[in-house]
């Protein structure tokens, strides 16, 4: 009979299990230490079964794939008795066991499903100019030989500039040459990720994803406060990748700049990376005659001196001006377009704003005081100001998630992060939204002129 270690206590979960991790560390290679053992920890101990608990998913199915005979081996050698180990995902409710029986998985189905790709963005519909023809002839590369030269692709722009129709023309495609093609958001992908850890189902999870020919992720940023969502992320990744499948990827920033793991920068950066760059006016002049082929070439020209910095915007100014026009019953000419748009002039360079200036308006517009936007309220008037002029300074100065959360009170960078997510996909269903916001940057900015 095996004696028992009089310095461990087998009703200490805590010491029981650091006392095994000392041993596993000398036991196997310290890379694997690192990555699946280092950050777990126990969590309870009861009717002989001793519950350890781990950040990752992933940590969790290589332990019980990989590691639990030495785990086993260890506790018994340490205490003289035997315990059933559950591994848990830490946070998870009720400490779901990872591994579910193959009976239940077989009567339960994945929930997760690729978004739909939007078959009106293709590579056709899409305005090639100076601003964007480097990003195109990229996602077109990735479309003719998908895995070979470009993988990853990492496509950056502020918002509406068209990194999202990229990705669909890339999706449809490939779909088109029978790829097998995943596309979602970042913000469904964690939502999705969730799911599985909480039902168990991590292993079909994975599988979904790594029997993918292309994996699209729109949006990258958002996962930047989600630990968890990038260990899963990065896995997924790294499989795909080594077994030559491509992944596109879009974000807001340069990859060295986003709010991620350095090892998920450093992939995105180990492959290609271009952004998309604000129309001038020679973009924005090919980009609204597509748009609008029935408006005289002289409106265009004179359109296209507007401020607008995006396609999104650009959209909205034309539907605008032509709901103008049938509300007056009056031809679209130049006058028209000046009061339509509110008289936000031609010359872009006749415009500055600071973020001072930002929020003063908004505070102004939204009737929310300026000590109340930078302070600690959480009423839904006070936070939707707030959120507006997060994505006012993210959009029309660039500041960064931490130069925001400072300059608004010094709040968490993670906060100024959901505020935008929130605000993009209100921008994606609302057109009254959109509306709302290019009504705001007018007044901003008209507000705001240098005089000549």
């Amino acid at each position: 009979m095996t004696k028992k270690n009089p310095h461990i206590s087998s009703k200490n979960p805590t010491v029981i299990w650091n006392a095994v991790l000392g041993i596993l560390e000398l036991e196997i290679p310290r890379p694997n230490f690192e990555t699946w053992l280092k950050s777990t920890r126990a969590i309870n101990l009861s009717d002989n079964t001793l519950v350890v608990s781990t950040p990752s998913p992933f940590a969790a199915e290589m332990i019980n794939k990989r590691l639990m005979g030495s785990i086993r081996r260890s506790i018994k050698k340490l205490t003289g008795e035997k315990f059933n180990i559950n591994i848990t995902i830490e946070g998870s409710e009720n400490l779901n066991k990872l591994e579910t029986s193959p009976k239940t998985i077989n009567n339960q189905k994945l929930q997760t499903k690729s978004n739909k790709l939007n078959n009106k963005q293709t590579f056709d519909s899409f305005i090639e100019c100076e601003s964007n023809i480097l990003a195109r002839s990229a996602a077109l590369k990735v479309s003719d030989s998908p895995g070979e030269t470009y993988n990853p692709l990492y496509i950056y722009s502020d918002v509406g500039l068209g990194k999202t129709h990229l990705l669909n023309a890339i999706g449809n495609q490939l779909k088109s040459k029978q790829y097998k093609v995943i596309y979602l958001s970042s913000e469904k992908f964690t939502n999705e990720y969730i799911a599985a850890i909480r039902n168990g189902k991590i292993d079909e999870f994975q599988n979904y994803f790594r029997n993918c020919d292309a994996l699209l992720i729109d949006d990258i940023q958002f996962i930047g406060t989600k630990p968890q969502t990038q260990e899963g992320f990065f896995h997924i990744f790294n499989h795909l990748h080594m077994n030559k499948k491509q992944i596109v990827v879009t974000g807001d920033d340069p990859a060295n700049k986003i709010t991620l793991k350095s090892r998920i920068q450093s992939r995105l950066s180990g492959g290609i990376e271009v952004d998309i760059q604000e129309p001038k006016y020679e973009s924005k002049f090919a980009i609204l005659s597509y748009k609008a082929p029935d408006i005289s070439t002289e409106v265009i020209e004179y359109l296209a001196k507007y401020p607008h910095k995006n396609v999104r915007e650009l959209e909205g100014a034309l539907n605008r001006i032509k709901a103008f026009s049938q509300l007056t019953s009056s031809t679209i000419d130049i006058k028209l377009v000046d009061e339509s748009l509110s008289g936000l002039k031609q010359n872009k360079e006749n415009f500055s704003v600071t973020k001072n200036q930002i929020l003063e308006e908004i505070s102004k517009y939204k009737n929310v005081s300026i000590d109340n936007i930078i302070g600690t309220k959480k009423d839904r008037l006070t936070v939707n100001a707030r959120q507006l002029v997060m994505f006012f300074l993210k959009k029309e100065l660039n500041m960064t998630f931490i130069e925001i959360a400072l300059f608004l009170g010094g709040k968490n960078h993670s906060t100024v992060i959901y505020a935008l997510e929130r605000i993009e996909n209100i921008l994606k269903k609302d057109e009254n939204f959109v509306k709302e916001t290019i009504h705001i940057r007018e007044l901003i900015y008209k507000k705001n002129k240098v005089k000549t």
